[in-house]
């Protein structure tokens, strides 16, 4: 059984000071020891300590604000520990709980009354550059008015080929995000595959694919590109080939009985509802 004794906690810059006093009374009372990331917006109550560090001191990752929150706390940090997502945002897709229930989350995690879910996560290399990415990887061109021109290959054979405004490569977790927006496929989160969803292309032939992460996935641009990781950082390359894999880490999500239903998330999703 996994055992929590120590928290880091990465908690989004406006927060407001009534959530921040909530917090940080319920860690206190829970008699478990806490760190949280430098930017964290407090007085000072818990030591600062950077990813790198947290990654090997920390049992549990508690990250507090919408799905982005978590997606910077997994690229900074990796991922080695779980993750707690507490959510101050609308659908909170990742977020097991609210701030009002965090109090009930911390009981239950030291009680042992909880389970850890492990997803898939992505891995872009091209080049001398590789990128893990948790939702998605966008393709497009450097110049925002110009298509692009790219070919899709698995296993060697050509799937997908053509000028478009872009290219998503997205894993489960991701299926939900950009890539439904975009008129992608939901895919459940036990699979392991990609879902790869072109972007208004010139030819109305080019339709969303998923292919098992098993398989050989290629991206070949004839043009420079930008290539963008969950939305939260960017990468200039030359014409070249980019390869999609399973990463060897996971997404590990703690999962509690008072989390909402991720079904019942995925309707808000789908419909645009409020939380």
């Amino acid at each position: 059984m996994w055992a929590c004794r120590r928290v880091w906690l990465y908690a989004k810059a406006d927060i407001g000071s009534r959530e921040l006093l909530h917090l940080e009374k319920s860690l206190e009372d829970s008699g478990l020891e806490v760190a949280v990331h430098p930017s964290y917006p407090s007085s000072g109550r818990f030591p600062r300590i950077p990813a790198g560090e947290a990654a090997k001191w920390a049992d549990l990752i508690i990250t507090v604000g919408g799905d982005g929150t978590l997606l910077k706390a997994y690229h900074e940090a990796g991922g080695a520990l779980p993750f707690l997502g507490v959510n101050c945002g609308s659908i909170g897709y990742l977020m097991e709980v609210p701030l009002s229930r965090f109090k009930d989350a911390l009981e239950l995690i030291l009680a042992g009354d909880y389970r850890i879910e492990e997803r898939m996560v992505g891995l872009i290399s091209a080049e001398r550059w590789r990128s893990e990415f948790v939702n998605e990887v966008v393709v497009t061109s450097p110049h925002h008015s110009k298509l692009i021109r790219l070919s899709v290959r698995v296993n060697g054979f050509t799937l997908l080929q053509g000028r478009l405004d872009g290219l998503i490569v997205a894993t489960p977790t991701g299926s939900t995000a950009y890539a439904l927006s975009a008129g992608g496929p939901i895919v459940d989160t036990d699979l392991h595959a990609f879902s790869i969803v072109p972007l208004a292309p010139f030819t109305a032939l080019a339709k969303p694919l998923v292919v098992s992460s098993s398989k050989r996935v290629e991206v070949a641009v004839g043009d420079a590109c930008r290539v963008t990781v969950d939305g939260l950082h960017s990468h200039q390359l030359e014409a070249c080939t980019a390869s999609f894999a399973e990463a060897p880490s996971t997404l590990k999500l703690v999962k509690l009985p008072i989390g909402e239903d991720p079904w019942i998330k995925l309707v808000r999703r789908l419909t645009d509802a409020p939380a």
